[in-house]
This record gives structure tokens, C-alpha cells and sequence, in this order.
């Protein structure tokens, strides 16, 4: 199908005329004839507290996906809606392993992510914000995370998260183009993406942290789509 086939080609979130986008989605077909601006930003972060041969400390792993998300229901039979926003992913653990994890649709303005990939999250993530489904980013990088709900947490968290690259920035480029009688898509894209270190805090838990991986992620991309498909045409 064409999103699919369009993702992993450009491996980026898809966003730009989400009405037409989302629609291409549902159906499984092709967008229609147009011009499309695409764009994505992440980060990821593991914080572990506990040393080799010592007790066992405080765990976090925070994962955040700005961009256009799939939201599955809960209960087999609803539609799978899909929206532009900003996801955050938390599961956190105390030394005892007390704790939790949960699916957060935050404000857009909660998630900085710089020219220079360095990022941050200031987020206080509350029980209003819980996805209301499985939480999936349309994307073809890392896959992404499917989840949904929250359990285990004592909510409102606050979480105060910075990054800040450790090595080389890798950069992609793709040129994309399909063609079937008299439809096309044609298109390209750039993506970036670098290790990095990630330094913060979590409400739930005492102290700072020091991450033990760290990466932050940013594409962007243009398509154009010229007639629709015709029957036969795998768009």
C-alpha cells in the first residue's frame, strides 16, 4: 500500500495536510493529487541507576514521537484514528521495582528538538493525557513503540529531560519515485540522527540521572502526487 511503501522509503512520520493523510491511512489507498510536506522529530532516553555487583537502583526509559500517530482502540471493533501529535512513552521503576508505565499525548510545545539535535522534555504528564488507545508513530526508522493506557503510575509525573549530541551527526537523503500509467508520486526527503547523552530528572524518583543510551532523530521530506491510481496500481 502506499503509505506503507511511502514510509519505508522515507523514513520519516508523515504530517503535512493530515485531513488527506489520515484519510490515506484508513483506506489504505493513495493520497490524493497534491503537494505534501512531511516531518518528524524523537528522542530516546534509558536512565539505570543500579551498578554492576551493587544493589539495584531506579530505572526510566522515556521515548517521545512528534509527528503523525496511529491511536488503535482498546476494545476490538472501534476505528484507528490517527492524529498530528506529541507522544511521550514512560516506564520507570524504583530500587525495590515499584513502579509503572504509561502513553501521554502532551502538548507539542513540551518537546524541543534544535538544528543541532539537541532536545528537551518538560512535561508534566497527567491522567487527562493518558492515549486513548495503542499509540503507534507512522514511521519507518526504528519502528517506533506500540502501547497504550498506563498502569502503576502515580500521576501527575513531571518529567525534565535534556539532550545533547555525543558524536557525529548521520545524515540521509532520499529521492523517491514511482510511477504507474498516468499516476505518479515523486518526492525526497532528508533525515538525521545522533547518539547523544541525556541528563534529567522524574517527580517519582529522587535525584537526577545520567543516561546509559541516549539517541535524538529529526526528518523532514516533500511529496508530490500527480493524477490517482488506477486499479492495478500498487498505491
Amino acid at each position: 500500500m502506499f503509505v506503507r511503501r511511502l514510509v519505508l522509503a522515507f523514513s520519516i512520520f508523515i504530517t503535512g495536510s493530515l485531513a488527506l493523510a489520515v484519510a490515506g491511512v484508513a483506506a489504505g489507498g493513495g493520497l490524493g493529487p497534491g503537494n505534501y510536506t512531511f516531518t518528524n522529530r524523537s528522542a530516546d532516553a534509558f536512565f539505570g541507576m543500579g551498578g554492576k555487583g551493587g544493589p539495584g537502583g531506579p530505572s526510566v526509559q522515556v521515548s517521545v514521537f512528534q509527528g503523525l500517530n496511529s491511536f488503535k482502540p482498546t476494545h476490538p471493533g472501534g476505528p484507528t484514528t490517527v492524529s498530528q501529535s506529541t507522544v511521550v512513552y514512560l516506564t520507570e521503576f524504583d530500587g525495590s521495582g515499584n513502579g509503572g508505565f504509561g502513553c501521554f499525548v502532551v502538548p507539542d510545545n513540551t518537546f524541543v528538538v534544535n538544528r543541532d539535535l539537541s532536545a528537551s522534555l518538560h512535561a508534566t504528564l497527567t491522567e487527562g493525557e493518558i492515549c486513548g488507545g495503542f499509540a503507534s508513530p507512522i514511521d519507518g526508522g526504528k519502528g517506533g513503540v506500540d502501547a497504550g493506557g498506563s498502569g502503576g503510575l502515580a500521576l501527575p509525573v513531571s518529567v525534565d529531560i535534556t539532550w545533547s549530541a555525543t558524536g557525529a551527526v548521520n545524515n540521509y537523503k532520499n529521492v523517491f519515485q514511482f510511477k504507474c500509467s498516468s499516476y505518479s508520486e515523486e518526492g525526497n526527503s532528508t533525515y538525521s540522527t545522533v547518539a547523544a547523552g541525556a541528563t534529567g530528572s522524574i517527580s517519582a524518583l529522587s535525584g537526577s540521572f545520567n543516561s546509559e543510551f541516549a539517541e535524538v532523530s529529526s526528518g523532514s521530506g516533500q511529496l508530490s502526487v500527480h493524477s490517482l491510481p488506477l486499479a492495478g496500481c500498487n498505491a
